[in-house]
């Protein structure tokens, strides 16, 4: 039997002190053994940048710009 096998089957019989040693164990040793992230804007919480100085309007809007670009 598998080492992994052995844990499904006596992770049912921990109690809850125990589940939650597990969990931190688990955790702390996944973030040792994974790749180092990049970080990602993703990451960052919600950002507060202050009131809106100017609101956007329809000239704004650069994608048509961009999308006719012809500097190739």
């Amino acid at each position: 039997m598998s080492t992994l096998a052995e844990i499904e089957m006596a992770i049912p019989h921990l109690d809850v002190a125990e589940l939650s040693h597990l969990e931190r164990v688990v955790h702390s040793l996944r973030l040792r053994k994974a790749p180092p992230r990049r970080l990602s804007a993703f990451d960052l919480g919600p950002l507060q940048l202050g009131k809106v100085l100017k609101p956007l309007t329809a000239e704004d809007d650069l994608l048509v710009e961009m999308l006719d670009d012809a500097r190739d």
